[in-house]
């Protein structure tokens, strides 16, 4: 059978795999992105749908709207006004069926074949996929602890042109770093991209598990000409079964999206939509998201105890202030994926950094995620890790 030539280089393994391995039996997986299910509010989650059924079954079990269930629209409006002070209105909210729709749509609407794609690198291979698909070019754009260089930046503009179409950042706790942009950077960097018609794809899917109190303004908040599409989604802070996530962007942008939306899959689930607005109406998400934040700091804690204690002084890394990953660098002449097989065999997993990276690989990093095991599987997992990464250091 005959394939498109774009399957050629989309290279989801690593992703896939790190799904399927957190599916195997007594593996202590640090490698898929996820949240904790026993997060996840079942209960509340069970009394929603229930509530839903019973007082609009008929409406919750239809089509709805391409852009959405309007009053689920206005409850994200607000939220992120009070939160970020984002002033969108509800007319400037599609949601999508998990954010993952979004970038999808987003390279559907400003990608055309040749075009190139500014990264910060490393990045989010699932966007990296997403977005590769459309037969871009992808440039990679180095980062440092304050988030995208500025210079790097402009450099790459100056080579590239008017091929550049479109930038994908995620200056929250970031996948796969961890870290997150300054605020300085974040104004200098809307500021900087403000002379070019470049649209950016904020990705926000980790902006508000935050370990401090402080939740950082978005891109959108210092957007002063409506190039930011924002991303958001309810699957790290909720749950990612109900697939409900949402895009953002002025009225001109998002007439051009719900065309795509209604090719795409005529509507995100209604029954899905309707349970989530129950939930925001008639639960308190800030709490939720509060108490999942403290239990991942814990874990995050646990990992950096064991890291301190167990692996050697060459292994570089940085303590993350929220999100679900810490990003460990090992010396330039090591390869993360002869650690992984090693790991492996002892039913330890992660994710080798070079798949986070659009253009170009650095085989000496690995991606650490915290979230998604116990304290008790965190602690027995790295300190198998750190023996092997300490063994695997000492060979010449």
């Amino acid at each position: 059978m005959n394939f498109a030539g774009r399957m050629d280089f989309l290279q989801d393994k690593e992703l896939l795999n790190a799904m399927e391995l957190t599916e195997t039996e007594d593996m202590i997986s640090f490698s898929a992105g996820f949240p904790s299910p026993e997060t996840y509010p079942v209960e509340d989650i069970k009394e929603s749908f229930i509530k839903v059924l019973e007082n609009e079954g008929k409406e919750a079990l239809s089509y709805c709207s391409t852009s959405g269930y309007g009053t689920l629209r206005e409850i994200i409006a607000k939220r992120m006004q009070d939160k970020f002070g984002l002033q969108y209105d509800k007319s400037e909210v599609i949601i999508t069926s998990g954010s993952q729709q979004a970038l999808d749509m987003s390279g559907m609407l400003f990608i055309d074949k040749g075009d190139v794609i500014l990264f910060e690198t490393p990045s989010y291979l699932g966007a990296v996929n997403a977005l590769k698909a459309y037969e871009a070019e992808l440039v990679a754009v180095p980062t440092d602890h304050d988030g995208i260089q500025i210079d790097a930046l402009k450099e790459a503009l100056d080579r590239y042109g008017s091929r550049v179409k479109l930038i994908y950042v995620i200056p929250d706790f970031q996948n796969p770093t961890g870290r997150s942009w300054s605020p300085e950077r974040r104004k200098e960097f809307m500021d900087f991209i403000g002379d070019y018609d470049i649209a950016v794809l904020e990705d926000a899917a980790y902006s508000e598990l935050s370990f401090e109190e402080q939740l950082e303004k978005p891109l959108s908040y210092y957007d002063k000409k409506g190039q930011v599409v924002y991303v958001g989604t309810f699957s790290k802070t909720f749950c990612p079964g109900l697939r409900v996530a949402w895009l953002c962007a002025r009225h001109e942008i998002m007439e051009k999206y719900l065309i795509l939306k209604n090719a795409a899959d005529l509507s995100s689930s209604a029954i899905a939509q309707r349970q989530m607005a129950y939930y925001l109406q008639h639960h308190d998400l800030d709490a939720h998201i509060k108490k999942i934040s403290k239990l991942y700091q814990e874990r995050r804690d646990t990992m950096m105890k064991v890291i301190a204690q167990e692996f050697p002084k060459e292994a570089h890394y940085v303590v993350p202030k929220g999100g679900l990953f810490i990003w460990m660098e090992l010396p330039e002449n090591k390869d993360a994926r002869e650690l992984l097989k090693r790991a492996y065999a002892e039913k330890v997993a992660f994710i080798p950094g070079g798949s986070f990276y659009p253009s170009g690989v650095k085989n000496n990093e690995m991606r650490l995620n915290f979230s998604n095991m116990s304290e008790e599987e965190i602690r027995k997992g790295m300190r198998i890790l750190g023996r092997l990464t300490r063994e695997y250091l000492l060979e010449k």
